[in-house]
């Protein structure tokens, strides 16, 4: 497949709208307006040119290494992850964050993979995700969610770092540490392996909720972070930055966007 056929745009693909309720806050107690919204709600996260409002940061390199090595570009009028060179070295797994927190919200991605791969994971498949209530110290990986986007795997949760969170069903398990991934509900494969795919998440005080392609694959709830005021006490997961990861496979995003109340 050549350039001009892989950047070939396809049709938009829309979910049914979604009303939900927000509220906008930057780190610590002061609060932030919301960014304004266009004429539909959504707001964008990217200026496709440059890395207004938010930030890199690698897990050996730390901040604002990942564009330095040519890890994250805007060409074409998107979000270029790992279009650099492929080498014999292992490259560095990260995440490019905004540097504003949200909460009560529905976050929407859309992504196509490229060819290149990178050590140590050369034959894996090809793997990023989306973070969201992401908090605390800057590190690989923080307190966050993970909305998986990997081959096969897309709408799959991770629950990094000290995050947890319980399913919705009658034995109500919690995900956390070594036991941090929750399948998706529904069985198939809602994604387009070499064509453009909508992911999204749906996010109301301490539940959300995946969506690929317009199918809800995946809830979780009563999701929780360490109450930083009591050691080994926990509370409710329901706000944090957004994210969108550096892993070890070639990816591009045309879109990245948050709706509030409209």
């Amino acid at each position: 497949m050549n350039r001009r056929q892989f950047l070939a745009a396809a049709a938009p693909m829309v979910a049914a709208p979604f009303v939900i309720t927000r509220r906008a806050t930057a780190q610590g107690a002061s609060q932030l307006p919301f960014p304004a919204a266009g004429a539909d709600g959504w707001v964008s996260l990217l200026n496709f040119k440059n890395l207004n409002g938010l930030y890199t940061f690698l897990q050996k390199s730390g901040k604002g290494a990942a564009e330095a090595k040519g890890m994250v570009t805007f060409e074409d009028g998107m979000l270029h992850i790992m279009g650099n060179l492929v080498t014999d070295e292992p490259a560095e797994s990260g995440y490019i964050a905004t540097n504003q927190e949200f909460e009560n919200y529905r976050l929407r991605a859309e992504y196509k993979f490229g060819m290149k791969r990178f050590r140590p994971r050369l034959e894996a498949k090809r793997d990023n995700g989306l973070l969201y209530h992401l908090v605390g110290q800057d590190k690989v990986w923080p307190t966050c969610v993970e909305c998986q986007v990997q081959e096969g795997d897309v709408g799959d949760y991770f629950l990094l770092g000290d995050a947890r969170g319980s399913d919705s069903g009658p034995n109500g398990q919690v995900y956390t540490g070594r036991d941090n991934r929750k399948l998706r509900d529904r069985g198939g494969d809602f994604e387009n392996r070499d064509d453009w795919n909508v992911v999204e998440v749906i996010v109301q005080g301490d539940r959300s909720t995946h969506l690929v392609n317009g199918v809800t694959v995946n809830t979780l709830s009563k999701l929780q972070q360490p109450d930083p005021q009591n050691p080994g006490q926990f509370i409710p997961l329901t706000r944090g930055k957004v994210a969108i990861e550096i892993e070890y496979a070639e990816i591009w995003y045309r879109k990245f966007e948050i709706k509030s109340l409209t």
